[in-house]
């Protein structure tokens, strides 16, 4: 790894081992991570979103063939391991969670990535996939878990509700309307909301490593591997591929591969608790995909860009 790329990898990896460190050592109890997540997530999240968004010079860069590569990837890679169901000879509730390991990538992660890599450019093209997949990946792991779940089947009208009124769509979509329209934001506010974002992504990446869970990777261990492999070896490849098939070059072909060699999200655990999923099987991905993307993700680096 040349020295470059290890100087903007190593903050960002480095703020998720301390966040381990800090839960291992109890001086933030365990039980105060999941809201500090939740305000990390939910409450402030959607601050960086809009103004990653808001000001953005969209006219600069291949709106169309990128954000149409980044569809085609997550869609790729549901194809694939729906392709996959009738091989795998594993209950219909632990595929629902292989599923979402290979559906759900941790976006503000990759954001925080990008940014260190990519400055402003790559923090706007993130921001930009993640708008549109929040509503597309979520609509894929509902259906699968509809369909092969344990639990009850949700109302599609709820569903969709929840998506649209999600913290971090309502936030794009706010950041895409005054960047079309050219509203004017007053400063003191804009300042305000702009505070709200830097201080999301050093928290969420705390939350992380706080999430690392080693125990959970004793569940279904093989399985584990290979839906880690497929999320950090074999991803990165398909979102690449659509990427060089659309001439998507330079940067956004390198957020495209960041966006498929990311790890698990953990969103994949509460919504497999809340609808039949494999519970203890995605919070192994979770913490697995999370531990091998600090080789996987420096390797695809290297070695595509």
């Amino acid at each position: 790894m040349s020295e470059s790329l290890f100087i903007a990898l190593a903050p960002v990896f480095g703020m998720i081992l301390i966040g381990w460190g800090l839960r291992r050592s109890g001086m933030i109890p365990e039980a105060q991570w999941g809201p500090i997540s939740r305000l990390a997530y939910l409450g402030l999240s959607p601050a960086i979103l809009f103004t990653s968004i808001a000001r953005a010079d969209l006219s600069s860069l291949q709106l169309g063939p990128f954000m149409g590569a980044a569809i085609l990837g997550f869609l790729g890679m549901a194809a694939l391991t729906l392709a996959m169901k009738p091989i795998l000879r594993i209950p219909d509730a632990t595929y629902t969670s292989l599923f979402q390991a290979t559906a759900r990538w941790n976006g503000l992660l990759i954001m925080a990535l990008a940014i260190s890599l990519f400055g402003t450019e790559g923090e706007v093209l993130v921001a930009l996939v993640m708008a549109a997949s929040i509503p597309l990946v979520n609509m894929e792991c509902v259906a699968v878990l509809s369909v092969w779940g344990d639990g009850a089947k949700p109302k599609w009208s709820s569903v969709i509700y929840r998506i649209i009124t999600n913290p971090l769509i309502v936030g794009s979509a706010a950041g895409g309307l005054v960047n079309v329209f050219g509203v004017q934001i007053p400063e003191p506010a804009w300042r305000t909301v702009s505070m709200m974002g830097q201080a999301a992504l050093p928290l969420i990446l705390l939350a992380v490593g706080a999430g690392l869970n080693f125990t959970a990777m004793k569940a279904r261990p093989r399985l584990l591997g290979f839906s880690v492999f497929l999320k950090l070896m074999i991803a990165p490849l398909v979102f690449y591929g659509f990427g060089i098939a659309l001439g998507i070059e330079g940067v956004p072909l390198m957020v495209l591969v960041l966006t498929g060699a990311s790890p698990g999200a953990a969103s994949a655990y509460v919504l497999a608790k809340q609808m039949g999923g494999d519970a203890p099987y995605s919070a192994g991905d979770i913490t697995a995909s999370a531990l091998f993307c600090f080789i996987t993700i420096p390797f695809w680096l290297a070695v595509l860009g």
